[in-house]
């Protein structure tokens, strides 16, 4: 299931943007995002706790779906066993059929 497109822009109605996720399968609204230790880690801005960093990520995540898009999240565990990879990302689509 290769992605339709990669760091894909996701817009409010207004054109504001919201996020650029990782990957995206426009078919299925769905985006997908790579997620590394290090983001909540030696990346977090001066001053910047490690849960804030999660908060604000789960703040943008949930920005997303507010805009329609289903969302999937991997580490590197799973790109290390791409079934794994492939069995979270069917999952996610196939979610929204239901």
């Amino acid at each position: 299931m290769p992605p339709s497109a990669l760091q894909h822009e996701v817009r409010s109605a207004g054109g504001l943007l919201i996020a650029r996720t990782d990957f995206v399968w426009e078919e299925h609204d769905l985006v997908g995002e790579f997620d590394g230790r290090v983001k909540y880690g030696r990346l977090v801005r001066p001053g910047q706790d490690p849960g804030d960093a999660v908060f604000e990520e789960k703040r943008r995540e949930d920005a997303v779906r507010d805009e329609g898009w289903r969302m999937t999240r991997w580490v590197w565990a799973d790109l290390r066993a791409g079934h794994r990879l492939a069995a979270r990302v069917r999952g996610a689509r196939d979610r929204g059929r239901r």
